[in-house]
């Protein structure tokens, strides 16, 4: 099945999409680096953090544009339904997307750590890369969700909501109920690596990845029950 996509996918710019993305913050990470080499690696990786998860809601939205757009181009969308096992169709994509945007990450902070010095701040990045790319499953699930029933107009929406949401949370302290909104936990995941107490914390982050496989279990009964989108 995760074959038959990336044969849909050869036709279309997700190939290039994925490169000059990856790419461009790749060399945006690395360059910021060499310029501000005077300034403390904790501080540099705080901000590159920040920066990555900040973007994240829009490099979720247009990943997941590009994998279902070909279906749509193809007026594919209601064969997605007549599958036998429409459950592991919707994961399919929903692990496509999340591995692209793994990948990248990945590809990402562990050039930046190279070039920072993996024996100086290998630990605090390994830890963002796990712990950002297990947080993550949420958002791509929930923007091919706003994709699959509503288009792409809305889950854009939604990630530009996203994105401002988590520029506030970069400048505030979040407390409360806050900390559970998904946006927020790319800013708390940094601060607990950044400060080493991502430990102190594993009941909160329990909680979310608790949240996360309820939400999952959810989307997955209503793609059961979905009767494609109305036009």
């Amino acid at each position: 099945m995760i074959q038959a996509q990336l044969i849909k996918m050869k036709r279309t710019p997700f190939a290039w999409y994925l490169f000059l993305s990856t790419v461009g913050l790749i060399g945006m990470f690395l360059l910021y680096n060499v310029l501000y080499n005077y300034k403390p690696v904790e501080e540099r990786l705080q901000l590159l953090f920040e920066i990555y998860g900040t973007f994240l809601p829009l490099l979720h939205a247009l990943t997941v544009f590009f994998i279902i757009n070909p279906e749509e181009q193809m007026a594919n969308m209601y064969q997605l339904l007549s599958v036998k096992r429409r459950i592991t169709q919707f994961l399919t994509l929903a692990f496509m997307v999340w591995s692209m945007e793994s990948i990248r990450l990945l590809l990402t902070f562990g050039l930046v750590g190279l070039q920072v010095g993996m024996m100086v701040c290998g630990k605090q990045v390994l830890l963002f890369i796990l712990g950002e790319a297990l947080l993550s499953m949420l958002g791509v699930t929930f923007h091919l969700w706003l994709n699959l029933k509503f288009g792409v107009a809305l889950s854009m929406f939604f990630a530009i909501l996203e994105l401002l949401q988590s520029v506030m949370y970069s400048n505030i302290t979040i407390v409360g109920i806050w900390k559970y909104l998904p946006t927020a936990w790319p800013m708390e995941w940094k601060s607990d690596v950044m400060n080493q107490a991502w430990g102190g914390q594993l009941p909160f982050w329990g909680s979310c990845v608790g949240l996360i496989v309820i939400a999952m279990a959810l989307f997955c009964a209503w793609f059961c029950r979905w009767e494609g989108r109305k036009k």
